[in-house]
């Protein structure tokens, strides 16, 4: 129970924190206005974390550092490309629509980490974008996916999926696992060019970003509603 306790208090940290440093800037807040906005004393704060750079150092642990490491675990050389994908798509959505205010502050403030976790952070953003490359070649080369430039394609599905931190509400009326459900049906349809009756023909990278737009603009406007 003690354990809980601890971590619960441990993620509000991290939480408040977030928040100001979207509302202050990182440079603009300090350990004692984050000891504030939880209404706890400084020393209390330093138990857990022994400044703000530790802080956004955690921060990028949970966010980036982990999207790398469950891209990892996704690479099975034997999976079928779409259910593959569809997987990646989810998996990483639901990374980001758990951590919106997080994810929205590691990469606002990559400057500000130290050299050694910069370098860890950038490994793992290519090791995501390398994994979601890969899985649309082998799609590509089973004749499942209309894609003319796999990495292009990769940076748009990533950019779909990170897009949510800023405008996903986790109190809204849509879960977040059926918003990752949906990202994934769009990513599918992208590549694949299932619903194309309905919309103009091409399989060219325009064709691509332009139905992944369609379908974010559509989710954007059902959650508004």
């Amino acid at each position: 129970m003690k354990s809980t306790r601890r971590e619960l208090l441990r993620e509000s940290i991290l939480e408040a924190a977030s928040n100001l440093f979207i509302q202050r800037g990182f440079q603009g807040t300090s350990m004692g206005d984050i000891a504030e906005a939880m209404g706890v004393t400084r020393t209390a704060l330093y138990y857990y974390f022994r400044n703000k750079e530790a802080i956004l150092q955690e921060l990028v642990s949970e966010v980036t550092v982990m999207a790398g490491k469950l891209a990892a675990q996704a690479a099975d050389p034997q999976a079928d490309p779409a259910q593959a994908l569809r997987q990646m798509v989810k998996q990483h959505a639901r990374l980001i629509l758990s951590h919106p205010v997080q994810f929205r502050v590691v990469e606002r403030n990559e400057e500000n980490l130290p050299a050694a976790l910069h370098k860890s952070a950038q490994a793992a953003r290519r090791q995501v974008l390398d994994r979601f490359e890969h899985t649309l070649q082998a799609g590509m080369q089973a004749g499942q996916f209309q894609v003319v430039a796999p990495k292009i394609a990769a940076f748009a599905i990533l950019g779909m999926c990170n897009w949510c931190a800023w405008w996903f509400d986790p109190a809204g009326a849509v879960p977040q696992e059926d918003v990752a459900d949906m990202l994934a049906q769009f990513a599918l349809r992208a590549v694949t060019g299932a619903d194309e009756a309905s919309r103009p023909s091409g399989n060219s990278v325009d064709a691509s970003l332009r139905r992944l737009r369609e379908d974010l603009a559509l989710l954007e406007k059902r959650l508004q509603g």
